[in-house]
């Protein structure tokens, strides 16, 4: 009888639960839809195809020699004069993938065939080193660049970066951050008293990147979104986290409740977004997001556009409906017309 009565408790439970969870998603309307988009998000085609004919392709160039991580895949099309450099660095929670990611490869297929030289940037993920590494890789990587300019044939004074995700992060933290800041990392050709000039940007490109760690645990409860919801959605990175509760806390090897409040502000690309000192006043920000984002809240991105708002920033945010993390939609060829249209008024 034993044997029979278990199955029977078990399914009466799976039921009760089920029951419990579809109540609680129609009394949080708000969580419905979040989940209903993400779960009928569409998918974009990506051209498998790694020819390509428009220019030349330095794939796996050395920046620096700390580890086999720290490359770049370049690509400069043929134009009548130098095309300017856009610097893209790929996300994946500082745990995840490489600068062939899915994101990275539409953003440089396009960018490269309407003008752009596209360095796809590859950084220390945070199995590999802790914080700030990445940051550090990333600024190596643009002097790198920058100081080789002539020798792979883009012009270095027009310049913009882009990053989605943990990206996104890296990429502001690079742009906003002061030119001597986060320069551990010698670039091939440095040594630790001469370094090559940092380069100011002309454009940041920021897409759902994560801007500030204490208020992103915050900002889905502020939308009103269920906490199980992401906690589930972001199951993914389990596998690397051991004794850590989040990708932030592995990045820092620190548990979140152990954070000091100081750096937790040099680690905020929110704070010095709200900082005045050492801006670069010419700098033009554009920052896209989905608003059904459940892996990164597109708060953080209202919560950057808000600060350098505030200290009279060239910013614009582009919140799009329906739209999920890393959603394909946000790179259509539409969408990425606009991006294009942003980075030549900003070099202009």
């Amino acid at each position: 009888m034993e044997k029979t009565k278990k199955p029977k408790v078990l399914r009466v439970v799976l039921i009760v639960l089920v029951l419990f969870l579809a109540l609680v998603l129609l009394v949080n309307r708000y969580s419905v839809r979040q989940v209903w988009y993400n779960l009928l998000s569409p998918t974009l085609t990506l051209d498998e195809s790694t020819d390509w004919s428009g220019g030349a392709t330095y794939e796996h160039l050395a920046y620096a020699a700390d580890s086999e991580a720290q490359y770049i895949d370049l690509y400069v099309p043929e134009t009548e004069a130098p095309p300017p450099l856009f610097v893209l660095v790929h996300g994946g929670g500082f745990a995840f993938n490489d600068c062939q990611s899915r994101q990275a490869q539409f953003m440089y297929r396009y960018f490269r065939d309407h003008g752009f030289a596209c360095a796809s940037v590859n950084y220390r993920l945070s199995t590999e080193a802790a914080y700030p590494a990445a940051t550090c890789d990333v600024k190596a990587a643009v002097r790198f660049l920058c100081h080789n300019a002539q020798q792979y044939g883009f012009d270095p004074e027009r310049i913009a970066i882009w990053g989605e995700s943990a990206g996104g992060y890296l990429a502001t933290m690079t742009a906003l951050s002061a030119p001597e800041a986060f320069s551990d990392t010698l670039c091939i050709g440095e040594t630790e008293d001469a370094r090559f000039p940092m380069p100011a940007f002309d454009a940041l490109v920021d897409y759902y990147g994560c801007i500030d760690f204490v208020t992103q645990r915050e900002n889905f409860a502020q939308e009103g979104l269920l906490s199980f919801i992401p906690t589930i959605a972001n199951g993914w990175a389990n596998e690397v986290l051991g004794e850590y509760d989040s990708l932030e806390e592995l990045w820092f090897r620190k548990a979140a409740a152990d954070w000091g409040d100081e750096e937790t502000i040099e680690a905020s690309p929110l704070r010095r977004g709200e900082r005045q000192e050492n801006r670069n006043p010419d700098l033009h920000t554009l920052i896209v997001h989905g608003d059904a984002d459940i892996t990164v809240s597109h708060l953080q991105s209202v919560e950057l556009y808000d600060a350098l708002s505030a200290n009279g920033e060239q910013v614009e945010l582009k919140l799009v409906p329906k739209c999920k993390h890393a959603d394909d939609r946000l790179f259509t060829e539409e969408l990425l017309g606009e991006v294009e249209a942003f980075l030549w008024a900003a070099m202009e």
